[in-house]
């Protein structure tokens, strides 16, 4: 239980971000040449579009397109894509835990939809990866050029390894614009951003080029909007208890081994590009359990021996995680996920002999605990509606094997629900 409270404001940090609006005004080109001209989900992204929504109007469903059925995507006041086959480092890298030991390189052609900083006779694009930033350059006559960070591991004269630099673009640019002084001079003096790198290509394609003239510039980031969007809703379901309680008796120890039904509100912190969320849920339904009672008396003169009492209680559960969105098309997702939870139980009612008081012991009437494994969760998202199942395993009171309890346990929990998305559309276009 502690773990899982110390867990808890990770998760919550995220519930400060503001509200999004994520579709914008654009178009795509589709490979066979077709332009389609509507609003496009504007996911914020920082690594190359793994997929494309796009609906003709906001009252319209959305289709979802692929990378390589596309040729161009493009915000009317934004970033620019194109479907490209580029040479790509992916060695390159300036995490920590990730750098390589030696200056080394690893060179793959990727086909993706990569950001367009400058679009004329010489092209500049964005591509960013796991660990790094790479920008292509494209001229006529001559293979792409890949600058991008890097970083690596060396050993110095003292064998100890220490962090060095292996981005030298300058020296790269000096040999891609070897006749091109006007270019080649501008480089020497860059440093390495995304507007001193369009610079260094204009400069080729204004003075140097067979067309001397520049080329089109797009913003390096989107229309500046919120990182996230909040929604929420209601949602009811069947859940199927199996709650075992060690007694006397093996043929009785499963105290709740029945369909239940239960109800409650969500709520879902959608990040950029809205395929991770943090989800968190308040719910209530009802459960029976048994209460040990210590009776005083030995058995044999070893063991007390213990009365078990009936009651039934209403729970309270509260749940928060982490859902992970797969997009299908018409508006619909698969969703996986995992979370923590917390349980309450409240106005417990006995089922003891008549004038047998039990206030004493409402304090003791809990629910089971979870174990160290979160819950785990599977679903199907259309619209507004949601239908998902979810599993949690709870450890037994006084269950045998430490480790086997507290990872596994004896009970456990199995939930079919529907959620229902209350307010407006979300997404829609900012008017």
């Amino acid at each position: 239980m502690l773990l899982r409270l110390l867990l808890l404001p990770a998760f919550l940090f995220y519930t400060f971000q503001t509200l999004a609006q994520a579709y914008e005004p654009g178009l795509l080109v589709r490979s066979n040449g077709d332009t389609l001209r509507g609003e496009i989900e504007n996911g914020a992204w920082n690594e190359p579009p793994a997929f494309i929504r796009y609906r003709p109007s906001a009252e319209s469903p959305s289709q979802l397109f692929q990378p390589r059925a596309l040729r161009a995507v493009q915000f009317t006041k934004g970033r620019y894509f194109r479907y490209e086959i580029l040479p790509i480092d992916h060695a390159a890298n300036t995490r920590l835990d990730r750098l390589p030991v030696g200056n080394v390189m690893s060179v793959q052609t990727d086909s993706v939809l990569a950001e367009v900083l400058l679009e004329g006779t010489g092209s500049l694009f964005r591509v960013a990866t796991f660990g790094s930033v790479h920008y292509l350059m494209q001229c006529p006559g001559q293979p792409v050029l890949d600058l991008c960070e890097r970083k690596y591991l060396r050993t110095n004269a003292r064998g100890v390894q220490e962090l060095a630099e292996g981005n030298n673009y300058r020296s790269q640019l000096a040999v891609y614009f070897g006749r091109c002084p006007a270019a080649n001079n501008l480089a020497q003096k860059a440093p390495f951003t995304p507007e001193a790198l369009v610079a260094v290509m204009q400069a080729y394609n204004q003075e140097c080029s067979a067309s001397q003239q520049a080329g089109r510039r797009f913003p390096a980031e989107g229309i500046k909007r919120s990182s996230s969007l909040f929604q929420g809703g209601i949602l009811a379901g069947l859940r199927y208890n199996r709650i075992v309680t060690p007694t006397d008796n093996p043929n009785t120890n499963c105290s709740d081994c029945k369909v239940r039904p239960f109800a409650g509100l969500y709520g879902e912190l959608l990040m950029p590009g809205r395929s991770t969320a943090v989800y968190g849920e308040l719910s209530t339904s009802y459960f029976s359990g048994k209460l040990a009672v210590n009776s005083g008396i030995l058995n044999g003169g070893s063991s007390f021996v213990y009365n078990y009492y009936d009651y039934k209680a209403w729970l309270g559960t509260a749940r928060i995680g982490v859902r992970y969105f797969i997009p299908l098309p018409h508006d619909q997702q698969l969703l996986f996920g995992l979370g923590l939870e917390l349980n309450t139980v409240w106005r417990p009612d006995y089922a003891t002999p008549a004038g047998q008081a039990m206030s004493a012991y409402a304090d003791k009437v809990v629910f089971a605990d979870p174990t160290l494994l979160p819950n785990l969760a599977v679903g199907w998202r259309t619209q507004r509606l949601t239908f998902s199942l979810d599993g949690q395993l709870y450890s037994a009171r006084n269950g045998e094997g430490v480790f086997k309890n507290l990872v596994f346990g004896e009970s456990s929990v199995l939930r079919f629900s529907t959620a229902y998305r209350l307010g407006r559309k979300n997404d829609a276009q900012t008017r």
